[in-house]
């Protein structure tokens, strides 16, 4: 007998998403009373980390705490354990650092759910264009602004890749990198029908309104991919990792997002290592 994907009922969804919104007001403030004057460290990875990243996610884990003391919570900064059983959450408190520090507004906070390793509910919010995209299984993909009210959003009907609009982070682990790497991003330019770099999160709230095709990225952690994955997906969405993998999704390096199966497997086609030469 098969069990049925967990899911948030109607009133846990409720209390969700008051308390993750009361949580944005206070990381919104924090983080946007750094921005055009923060100060940058690196980790030893040699990624760009602020004061207000860490802050933020200390705000984050506060109200986690406070209303699911027992729940596991894994985030960017602080780290914490990716857990396969029950509920974890994962926190990204900016996503999209690099932009933030040169004081350009695309750049979001990411929360998700897990449920049993499942993403089961996600915010996208961009706290300089004040809106949020989040998402819960079986109950569709909203879009609120500030001031507004929500409304429910679809990705576009679908298109062949050679006509498709997508979305792009970086070149990282790719063959336009400075060190290379396995992805053909030079042959996905080439076969689609326009890229732009539109960063990070960003780029997925795009595609969930059908603003976008689709949306890349190369290189990526658990607390980037749950959000994205839950929003892209009760958008109508197709979601996998870019060797075409869509189970275990957050435990995935890499992402990619579109309006449809197709166009995401023929992106996966197109950027798909070469075989080995015979010898």
């Amino acid at each position: 007998m098969n069990r049925s994907r967990p899911r948030l009922s109607p009133r846990e969804l409720n209390r969700t998403i008051s308390c993750v919104f009361r949580a944005f007001r206070e990381t919104d403030a924090l983080i946007l009373s750094y921005l055009n004057r923060v100060r940058i460290r690196h980790k030893p990875d040699g990624s760009e980390v602020t004061a207000a990243d860490r802050g933020a996610e200390r705000l984050l884990r506060r109200h986690v705490r406070a209303a699911w003391p027992h729940d596991a919570v894994l985030g960017e900064e602080y780290g914490g354990e990716l857990s396969k059983h029950g509920r974890c959450w994962l926190l990204d408190p900016i996503d999209g650092t690099a932009s933030y520090v040169l004081g350009m507004p695309m750049f979001g906070t990411l929360v998700s759910l897990l449920i049993d390793g499942e993403p089961v509910f996600g915010c996208i919010r961009l706290p300089a264009l004040r809106e949020t995209t989040y998402a819960a299984r079986g109950f569709g993909c909203h879009l609120l602004r500030d001031g507004g009210r929500a409304r429910r959003v679809r990705v576009a009907p679908t298109r062949a890749l050679r006509t498709a609009r997508l979305g792009l982070t970086s070149f990282k682990e790719s063959d336009l990198a400075a060190g290379g790497g396995p992805w053909r991003l030079s042959q996905l330019a080439r076969a689609s029908g326009r890229i732009r770099l539109v960063g990070d999160c960003v780029q997925y709230a795009l595609l969930c309104r059908g603003i976008l095709d689709a949306a890349i990225d190369p290189l990526m952690k658990p607390w980037d991919i749950g959000a994205l994955a839950i929003c892209v997906r009760e958008a109508g969405g197709s979601v996998s990792d870019l060797n075409g993998e869509e189970r275990a999704l957050v435990e995935r390096r890499s992402l990619v997002a579109a309006s449809s199966p197709a166009l995401r497997r023929a992106i996966c086609r197109a950027v798909a290592p070469p075989p080995p030469q015979r010898e």
